[in-house]
């Protein structure tokens, strides 16, 4: 077969690869209800922008009008006849605080262009998850060859966990699409192509002010050109140019980070080992957020990675190809190990490990499992054999991400707050009291409440009266708690007293209220007279006086 023709099916191929990625994607992409992440995101789309316009224009700042209750940035006021830099230094560094600004004003730019219902802000994750498909594609056909590149295709395009993040608002799409082409950037730069330069250095410092752990980027792009030595060695201006560029724009980060990463603090995350943080990103990548059956799965691929790792590492290399292969196969280890030893040691000190701050790491491991497949279906020793067993492999792996993808399209596993402000919207009446606990629950209830109250930004807003609940968890030196009964009933009775009706909605109570104190006291000293439980959110109807209004 011409190569011509081997090309024009490798890209029909690729593009019926791309559709099967997009309807993975889109189809059930409003399944789960917004969880409070989300709703942040959305939220920060619109403050950002209006924060450095009023930093900006302080004497004449804009009116901000959010699509739903958001909470306060904590941006400290400037001292009085600051200039315009003492001004915006403090509002950039709250927003880098928020795990880079980049992505909050393009998603800002995408509502003007798409509007904020539900399905318009996802799809802004959705388009960048798609992308990474054909970026995987041509990085895993260049490092390697046409059928690792396909494979990689397809592994990302059914990847039950890039699926979920792709029906996400947040950045862990873009993130990724930005690392592969930062990457592929730099490899086809030491090529000799030096516009690739530009690619490469935009791609990583819109990375890294995008998510502050993206910045890890450097680091495997260095060690990444010191693996294409003679390459590197023939481009070293280039390559001397470009790490100038990517460090100066990260200075400004850097200034802040320093501080933080040498502290010994609490950050509210989980502190794991480096064993417990592999077994979580192995479960993500092979099994999704769901997880179940992953060893199976995460045993399969794991074969696969150690099966092509030793074909192009222990055999002897035939030819010019194999020499590119080694080189890939060995930046692709730098790109997954690096990024997750440096957290892991940041991490001994402040715990800050989440798998999904490690998503541009996983196009890694699929082109390493990717690189089995081929390997298997080219032993020379029992081809044909080799091939079929290829190829159930493969089939294997495709079945398996599609189980889990419909399992997570199926589960409800976020809190379902639209159907709570559904719920609460049919039934609430203007004069009752609702009580959040914990209180950033209000926010995206607050969203969904609005769509079915039927307003807008813009619009007279469907006013409904509502209290923080009571932060209950605060403990002394000796561990015990600062807060009685007693304290919590004296506020409660003030915060109630002129309301017959309170609702309380509570979801991730143990972060509020590890006692339930404020419940009890509802419990005690009113009478329940609706309750519904929904996806880690419970509803509750009180009522406090006798005679008040009552729908059983």
């Amino acid at each position: 077969m011409s190569r011509s023709r081997t090309d024009s099916r490798s890209f029909a191929l690729l593009l019926g690869i791309i559709w099967v990625a997009f309807a993975l994607r889109a189809l059930p992409i409003t399944t789960q209800s917004f969880w409070r992440d989300e709703t942040d995101a959305l939220c920060y789309a619109f403050q950002f922008p209006h924060l450095l316009a009023q930093a900006v224009h302080p004497d004449h700042p804009p009116a901000l009008e959010t699509p739903c209750a958001c909470p306060a940035l904590p941006v400290p006021p400037p001292p009085d006849g600051a200039d315009l830099l003492h001004r915006l230094l403090p509002t950039l560094r709250a927003m880098i605080r928020q795990n880079g600004p980049l992505y909050f004003f393009l998603l800002r730019g995408w509502i003007w262009m798409a509007g904020w219902s539900m399905y318009a802000l996802r799809f802004f994750s959705l388009v960048f998850g798609v992308l990474m498909t054909p970026l995987a594609y041509v990085i895993g056909r260049r490092w390697f060859d046409r059928t690792t590149g396909i494979v990689t295709a397809l592994l990302v395009a059914t990847s039950p966990y890039l699926i979920w993040y792709s029906q996400e608002v947040k950045m862990y799409t873009l993130v990724p699409v930005l690392a592969l082409l930062a990457i592929y950037g730099l490899q086809r730069a030491l090529d000799g192509r030096p516009l690739w330069w530009a690619v490469q250095i935009l791609s990583t410092t819109l990375a890294f002010y995008s998510h502050i752990l993206a910045a890890l980027l450097i680091p495997v792009q260095f060690l990444a050109a010191l693996t294409c030595w003679p390459l590197t060695h023939r481009r070293w201006r280039g390559a001397l140019f470009s790490l100038v560029c990517l460090t100066v724009p990260y200075l400004p980060m850097l200034v802040w980070q320093a501080r933080q990463v040498v502290q010994t603090r609490q950050t509210g995350f989980y502190p794991y080992t480096l064993g417990e943080m592999i077994q979580v990103l192995l479960n993500g990548w092979s099994a999704g957020v769901i997880g179940s059956g992953w060893i199976l799965t995460a045993g399969l691929m794991t074969f696969l990675v150690v099966l092509g790792s030793y074909y192009r590492l222990a055999l002897p290399p035939l030819s010019g190809a194999i020499s590119m292969a080694r080189r890939g196969l060995i930046i692709c280890v730098w790109w997954l190990t690096v990024p997750l030893l440096v957290l892991w040691a940041i991490s001994l000190r402040q715990p800050l490990f989440t798998d999904r701050y490690l998503i541009w790491t996983a196009p890694a491991f699929y082109l390493l499992v990717a690189g089995g497949v081929a390997s298997l279906s080219r032993q020379r020793l029992w081809r044909e054999w080799a091939r079929r067993g290829a190829a159930l492999l493969l089939l294997g792996l495709l079945l398996s991400n599609g189980i889990h993808t419909w399992r997570q399209g199926v589960t409800p596993i976020k809190s379902d707050f639209r159907a709570v402000a559904y719920y609460v919207a049919e039934r609430y009446r203007p004069d009752e009291l609702i009580v959040f606990q914990i209180p950033h629950g209000r926010y995206t209830f607050d969203y969904y409440f609005r769509i079915e109250m039927g307003t807008e930004p813009g619009q007279a807003r469907y006013n409904y009266l509502w209290v923080d609940g009571i932060y209950t968890n605060h403990r002394g030196p000796d561990g015990g708690y600062l807060m009685n009964e007693d304290s919590v009933a004296r506020q409660m009775a003030t915060m109630t007293a002129d309301y017959n009706v309170v609702w309380l909605i509570a979801t991730e109570t143990g972060m509020w209220d590890q006692r339930g104190l404020v419940k009890k006291w509802l419990d005690v000293n009113s009478r329940e007279t609706q309750a519904q439980h929904f996806n880690r959110v419970d509803v509750y109807r009180y009522t406090l006086a006798v005679g008040s209004p009552d729908e059983g």
